[in-house]
């Protein structure tokens, strides 16, 4: 949908009307594709060194470039991004087969909130943030977690 709003020209002339759309951008146009992978690179990267969930990690992804491209395409996604790979998620399905526990959940969420933080303007990071919060929430609940 788009509306109108005034704007002031920059030398402060009468106000004009320019198209706004009524909802923001998309979050994934915003943040960029080019951006996004190197979030999800830098993430994985911290979760490795992790002492919590790199040992975690390290039983369960063999191939990292495959799982970074898979979940830079999940987040590109998610984030209202138009798909541009064919892969199927089962994200449920995926975290009761390795049977997640909810403090690797909320370790999880401390690190990409860490990440996100020191590579996005705020405005970004939260609106990613409450997804991936989400996210993390709803999967506690899907898979039991203890």
């Amino acid at each position: 949908m788009i509306t109108t709003r005034q704007a002031i020209s920059s030398d402060d002339e009468a106000p004009t009307l320019e198209p706004v759309r009524s909802r923001m951008r998309i979050t994934a146009e915003r943040i960029g594709l080019q951006a996004i992978r190197a979030i999800v690179h830098d993430f994985y990267a911290n979760v490795r060194r992790d002492p919590v969930l790199g040992p975690r990690f390290e039983t369960i992804i063999q191939d990292w470039p495959a799982h970074e491209a898979k979940l830079t395409h999940f987040w590109w996604g998610a984030l209202g991004g138009p798909v541009y790979a064919r892969y199927r998620y089962r994200v449920v399905d995926t975290h009761q087969l390795i049977d997640v526990e909810s403090h690797e959940i909320e370790r999880w969420l401390a690190l990409f909130t860490d990440c996100l933080r020191a590579r996005l303007p705020a405005s970004e990071a939260d609106e990613w943030l409450g997804r991936a919060h989400a996210m993390g929430g709803s999967l506690t609940q899907a898979v039991g977690c203890r």
